[in-house]
């Protein structure tokens, strides 16, 4: 194969024997000897001396076969050339630089495969809704430690009894909170006439308050605070929903 291909090249190039004697220092009668036994096996560096001069790709005397991955590339090859010009020196010097690299990239691969421990960090989580109305609980009360994700913003975090805020917030479901005000629409927890609630908040522009439960079947646990009632309504704290319900 590679003596029928070297000679297609040259008919091709239009370059004779002697001529590719003179460029690659390679006697004419081996030339001819590779020609007419196309199967003949030819060293290594009398091959690169043909493609250099020819410049043509290692890989055109090896046909189709080529292509399959096992098959080194032209840099491959040049390397693979230099490599064999080294004395016993030099070779140990590369192969241990190789391994110094295989090393590198094998720790690198392991490292992307390892599993990627997110942060976090720990909140309170108040047994009761209620007990998250104290700001700065003594240890040991209704809570105990909670590990969320360090890139939420809850400040705490508690458990809503009931099904008046379905289907946003599910009986028994723990719900984060963020300690600040909340504005019409927000839901949060709220303590009103001794009691602690978790409702959605709205006030209109006469300063009456309403908290709604999301879950309209229980619209029978609303609660209304008329501005003229005197009733004070502290909030604990937003309720960090992924999406912001309607108003009723």
């Amino acid at each position: 194969m590679i003596g029928r291909t070297l000679k297609n090249i040259l008919e091709k190039k239009n370059i004779n024997v002697t001529q590719l004697s003179r460029e690659t220092g390679i006697s004419p009668q081996t030339l001819y000897s590779v020609i007419k036994r196309d199967n003949m096996k030819i060293d290594f560096d009398v091959l690169l001396k043909l493609c250099r001069a020819l410049d043509v790709p290692v890989q055109t005397f090896y046909g189709e076969s080529y292509e399959t991955p096992d098959m080194p590339t032209p840099e491959e090859w040049q390397i693979l050339a230099q490599l064999r010009t080294l004395d016993p020196h030099g070779r140990e010097a590369a192969q241990a630089i190789i391994k110094l690299e295989n090393d590198r990239i094998k720790q690198e691969q392991e490292k992307e495969q390892e599993p990627k421990t997110a942060k976090t960090r720990i909140i309170p989580l108040y047994y009761t809704a209620a007990a998250a109305g104290y700001v700065s609980p003594a240890m040991g009360e209704d809570y105990e430690p909670y590990e969320v994700s360090d890139q939420t913003t809850a400040d705490f975090a508690a458990k809503i009894q009931g099904d008046s805020m379905e289907p946003y917030i599910e009986d028994g479901q723990i719900v984060l909170v963020r300690r600040e005000g909340v504005t019409n629409g927000d839901v949060g927890l709220f303590f009103v006439d001794g009691d602690m609630k978790c409702k959605q908040y709205c006030r209109d522009n006469f300063g009456n308050t309403y908290l709604f439960s999301l879950n309209r079947d229980r619209a029978d646990a609303d609660i209304s605070i008329p501005s003229s009632s005197g009733i004070t309504v502290c909030c604990f704290g937003k309720v960090l929903l992924s999406r912001c319900p309607p108003l009723p």
